[in-house]
């Protein structure tokens, strides 16, 4: 299809950052001016009327001035806000649930092989959660308003399945932390016991939350640091039908730290690389369409010393990304966030708070637990998509209720 074109009927303004009259503006269009238009969305009604129109210079203007041609796309914009780490950490869990009330987000990741819940009965406790309250202000139960994956990880705490089974994932009782990946995991035997423990985790989460995830992620994006792990995540996914929320938009400064200081056994792939695999693997599962997974935390090593400051930092630049959805073409997208709710504050405070994990579940780096309050209070100070007309939070598809 080619460009559409529009015409103005009014004076109209242009609006720089948002669909909304209270944006910033750009000089008015005059009438008779001809726009080259790249897509509708919804934004604020005005004199009844709520679709907008973005312009190939990725500025927006009312549809109520613009005479453009019944073609043009419209696109309805849908978030999905994950926070990740989930079942473990009390703080985290908590911090979660209560985001989950206020329709802060709409989705979690979560662990399975919290230190000493066997049988599942911390996380079913979630599940009772999740069945017995919904958001504030709406009726349906947070179980069907809230997307809920599994977390997959090989590098942080004990396995589900028989540890004699998967031994080589293995430092003792707990699972070889991420910086020790090396060539060894592209080895037949260490492939097989990573399917092995996924299809544990997979057993177990089903068995809790009674219904098929609905998305599937990697602890430390550990499946995508090389191909023949790749190919099983793909051809997993596929086979269960579980979207996978994972690789593509790996933010290059998380891939540098990865690169550069802390991988350094391993030539990790590149995204086009991983793109590459994908088209040959042939992944068609529908999920999220792009996913930032960068905004919160501070990068390692440093700490957070002013929390003003560093959530405002938060927010402008959620708002930068929120406009780049918007003027994108992209119908989904979602937003992986870190929530730890505690009145700690320093940061060897917080380590020293939680300095057992270090023996109970290895893998979450408690030096960046500052990074996920800075994380929280920027969520507690405003969450756009709660406001903002243009946007809407993503419906779930329960893929599989499983029955007993």
């Amino acid at each position: 299809m080619g460009k559409i074109k529009g015409t103005v009927t009014q004076l109209v303004n242009v609006r720089l950052d948002k669909p909304t009259v209270r944006a910033k503006r750009a000089p008015a269009l005059p009438v008779g001016t001809v726009v080259e238009i790249s897509h509708a969305i919804r934004g604020e009604m005005y004199k009844e009327v709520d679709m907008w129109y973005v312009l190939s210079n990725q500025t927006f203007v009312w549809s109520g001035a613009i005479n453009a041609s019944s073609e043009t796309p419209f696109i309805e914009k849908k978030l999905i806000i994950t926070a990740d780490d989930i079942g473990v950490v009390d703080d985290i869990d908590m911090g979660a649930k209560v985001a989950l009330r206020y329709g802060r987000i709409n989705s979690i990741a979560v662990f399975v092989n919290r230190p000493g819940d066997t049988s599942g009965d911390y996380l079913k406790a979630w599940h009772d959660f999740l069945r017995s309250y919904e958001r504030v202000g709406e009726s349906r139960k947070l179980y069907d308003t809230t997307h809920v994956g599994l977390h997959f990880t090989i590098t942080s705490g004990e396995p589900v399945s028989n540890p004699q089974g998967v031994d080589n994932l293995l430092n003792g009782k707990y699972f070889r932390k991420y910086t020790d990946f090396d060539t060894d995991y592209e080895r037949e035997a260490f492939v097989d016991q990573i399917k092995a423990e996924l299809d544990a985790q997979y057993e177990k989460f089903k068995t809790v939350f009674k219904r098929k995830p609905d998305h599937l992620t990697s602890h430390h994006d550990i499946l995508t640091f090389n191909k023949p792990l790749f190919r099983h995540m793909q051809e997993w996914s596929q086979k269960n039908y579980v979207p996978l929320r994972t690789h593509k938009f790996l933010p290059s400064s998380k891939r540098f730290w990865y690169d550069t200081l802390v991988i350094t056994d391993i030539d990790l792939p590149s995204i086009d690389k991983m793109n590459a695999w994908e088209e040959e693997f042939g992944s068609k599962v529908e999920g999220a369409q792009h996913t930032i997974v960068d905004h919160y935390g501070p990068l390692p090593p440093f700490a957070v010393i002013n929390y003003l400051s560093q959530v405002k930092k938060k927010q402008e630049k959620l708002t930068e990304w929120l406009y780049d959805f918007l003027v994108s073409k992209d119908a989904e997208r979602e937003i992986v966030i870190h929530l730890l709710k505690t009145t700690l504050r320093r940061q060897r405070d917080l380590v020293r708070h939680y300095k057992d994990l270090d023996t109970s579940y290895p893998g979450i780096n408690i030096k960046h637990f500052d990074g996920r309050v800075a994380e929280y209070l920027s969520l507690e100070k405003g969450s756009p998509w709660k406001s903002d007309p243009s946007l809407a939070l993503s419906p779930v598809v329960v893929r599989q209720v499983i029955t007993a």
